[in-house]
């Protein structure tokens, strides 16, 4: 540490009123301050100069290291940093915690013979900007260790007040410091108090890739850990005490599984420290995800178009051929409709019988002929289509081939069925799940989806996909489809596969051959995942919501449109047949096409081009020295929408810009000149689901 550094350290803590104890190691990597406690080794100050102090702790209430060391004799004992003695040895400007051994969180219980040994390292990264943290565990011990959380970090600050720090996920965002600790009038069951749990997700959960960022549009501290598609994603916890309550632990949890004599090694956690929103501290994430997993070119009408179409031709119980809401001999008249809206893709449900291989087709809606007639129209009038699959539920009748139970998968569903969906008195549609590591089930797929690429089905949405075994290991479902789409590709080049992706992880796996998801999911704010992968396209279901339209239009999301008739099931209607539906998506397909090389070329950065909250929906996409902003009134009554921005955060240069304004159907109202990193927009008075944009350029 230089004499500069040093005294402008003292200066910061005689400023804050921020006391460190005399036994603490004062670390100053990439301009990240840490404090380290002498004693235990745990990490007490986190500080950086252009987000303030991000955590503060005494040392007997910080941590860093946190094992389960179950005993018979007491099974909640625990080995954690605060409870031990550490040796620090620098390294260069970083250090290295040992702990030996790891002390115990209960004194006065025998522990077994041998002892656990931990070591943490802490060294500025090559990035000149992000500090990583290393640690290895060793169990000498004749006990197993179970649970590993690593980092654990005790005392995070609430940097932007309690309302608007924020605890951000790749899906999903939450506000940790609101709210008290136990609601004043309820008397909870002591179980999880303070805590919560985000577990490793796919894409139906917050915790969907392993990068996190703390903190507000003032600045905060991005932290990723540096492993891609392991199979071994940790969990997210936080807690807070009523004790003290402004105080949030973070940590990550790892099922380590460290057997006697065993070793585990956590990998790279990457912390970054970074002035303004979210979209600044994933740049470091964003740069290594795409060394380890480049973008991928996607299909023409997938990468450039605003979303695809699903209709539910039949339902599957359903015999009776009059009820059926779209036969094989429709497509083109739903392509037709459908390309009327920008949209260049339809997912057909209910066009087979699911649950079965070989998979037959449905006599109600026309014959083999028919469908392959359809799809040739279809794809004359610039529409793809890509029959919904649905195989990994095998019905009675083939479960055995596969070496499954059923009663085990319980799909029954029906409108008419009292309850809709799996009603006690009617399991017709009940079998079991087939793992999608199982061989014999994997010679299937490939023969029967083969059989349907060469008879004209080139593209395919698919059911549940996963390339996981329920054991966790890789089940080679991405090799398997691989080869489906090289012979598919061979007949249509711009072929498409689609599907429900599932497990924990696949956003790190299944972008290899899903070109988009079809999730049950409404609009999501899934910011991050957008601004660092291509692929797959993220879908957001709609039926008839001209807001979420333009939401998903903003922010680069995948309509999945599937309108419905009165009181009957998703994907029963034309778009054509819903008005206010049929606007809104004309008017995002044309600005779409107008401000195209945002979307497919630029990076999207979300709400982090505001520096301060705004009024209304705000989200901006960089694309070299130019901005797109995006406003959106998503409130119910018509209101002008104003903000402003920190552009030296975005623009190589802010001497200089010119703005240009737009309307809701791409007509530019102004220009104007500006200069200086601070610009302020106010957009004119929009209805309800009203739009205006922002085009910036950098002179």
């Amino acid at each position: 540490m230089d004499f500069q550094h040093a005294l402008s350290f003292l200066v910061f803590l005689a400023v804050s009123g921020l006391q460190l104890h005399a036994q603490t190691r004062e670390l100053h990597l990439n301009g990240l301050d840490i404090g380290v406690d002498e004693r235990t080794g745990s990490i007490v100050l986190l500080r950086h100069p252009q987000v303030g102090t991000i955590l503060q702790a005494e040392p007997q209430a910080a941590g860093l290291l946190d094992v389960a060391y179950p005993l018979d004799s007491f099974g909640p004992m625990r080995l954690n940093s605060r409870s031990s003695r550490a040796q620090i040895s620098n390294e260069g400007e970083g250090a290295t915690v040992t702990w030996d051994p790891l002390g115990p969180s209960r004194t006065g219980i025998p522990l077994p013979q041998g002892k656990v040994v931990a070591r943490v390292t802490l060294r500025a990264a090559p990035d000149g900007r992000s500090v990583v943290l290393s640690c290895r565990i060793e169990n000498r011990s004749a006990k197993p260790v179970p649970q590993v959380m690593f980092p654990d970090l005790h005392g995070l600050q609430p940097l932007d007040g309690l309302e608007r720090t924020q605890l951000r996920f790749a899906r999903g965002v939450v506000e940790p410091f609101a709210g008290p600790v136990k609601p004043p009038e309820a008397a909870p069951f002591y179980i999880d108090r303070g805590w919560n749990h985000y577990p490793a997700a796919g894409y139906y959960g917050p915790n969907s890739l392993r990068w996190l960022d703390f903190g507000s549009l003032r600045g905060g501290l991005s932290v990723f850990q540096k492993k891609w598609a392991d199979g071994r994603e940790p969990s997210i916890r936080t807690a807070r005490t009523e004790a003290d309550p402004y105080s949030l632990r973070l940590l990550w949890e790892h099922k380590a599984e460290i057997a006697p004599g065993g070793s585990w090694d956590s990998g790279e956690f990457w912390l970054t420290p970074h002035a303004g929103g979210w979209a600044k501290g994933i740049e470091v994430y964003r740069r290594w995800v795409r060394e380890v997993n480049p973008p991928r070119e996607l299909p023409r009408h997938i990468r450039e178009s605003i979303g695809f179409m699903t209709i539910w031709m039949i339902q599957e119980l359903e015999s009776d051929a009059s009820r059926a809401a779209f036969r094989y001999a429709d497509l083109p008249r739903v392509a037709e409709d459908a390309r009327a809206h920008g949209i260049f893709e339809i997912v057909p449900w209910g066009w087979c019988r699911y649950f079965r291989l070989p998979i037959p087709l449905r006599p109600e809606l026309g014959s083999e002929q028919d469908l392959v007639t359809g799809i040739r129209a279809a794809k004359d009038l610039g529409v793809n289509i890509a029959p919904f699959t649905s195989v990994h539920n095998a019905m009675p009748e083939t479960a055995a081939r596969y070496g499954v139970k059923t009663g085990t998968g319980n799909w029954t569903y029906h409108p008419e069925l009292i309850p809709n969906f799996r009603p006690f008195y009617n399991n017709a549609l009940t079998g079991g799940w087939v793992d999608a590591g199982n061989k014999t089930w994997q010679q299937d797929v490939l023969a029967e989806l083969t059989r349907w690429v060469e008879r004209g089905v080139t593209s395919i949405s698919w059911d549940q996909f996963s390339n996981r075994t329920d054991a966790g290991g890789a089940s080679g479902m991405v090799a398997l489809i691989e080869k489906v789409r090289a012979i598919a590709r061979r007949k249509d080049p711009q072929s498409t596969f689609s599907g429900e992706s599932i497990r924990p992880g696949s956003m790190e796996g299944d972008g290899a051959v899903l070109d988009y998801t079809w999730n049950w999911t409404n609009y999501t704010d899934a910011g991050p995942i957008l601004s660092v992968l291509n692929a797959p396209r993220l879908n957001c279901n709609v039926e008839d919501s001209p807001l979420v339209v333009k939401q998903a239009f903003a922010e680069g999301l995948f309509l999945n449109v599937m309108p419905r008739k009165a009181d009957q099931p998703n994907g029963t209607a034309l778009i054509s047949e819903n008005g206010a539906l049929s606007a809104a998506l004309k008017q995002v397909a044309r600005l779409r096409r107008q401000f195209l090389p945002y979307f497919v070329e630029g990076v999207y950065i979300g709400n982090s081009v505001l520096a301060a909250p705004a009024p209304g929906f705000v989200r901006g996409r960089q694309l070299g020295n130019r901005l797109l902003i995006v406003a959106l009134n998503d409130g119910p009554e018509a209101r002008a929408i104003g903000f402003s921005s920190d552009l030296s955060l975005w623009l190589p240069s802010t001497s200089a810009y010119e703005v240009k304004s737009f309307d809701a159907d791409g007509k530019q109202l102004a220009s104007s000149k500006g200069a200086g990193a601070r610009a302020s927009f106010v957009t004119p008075e929009l209805p309800p689901a009203g739009l205006a944009l922002f085009e910036i350029q950098a002179q």
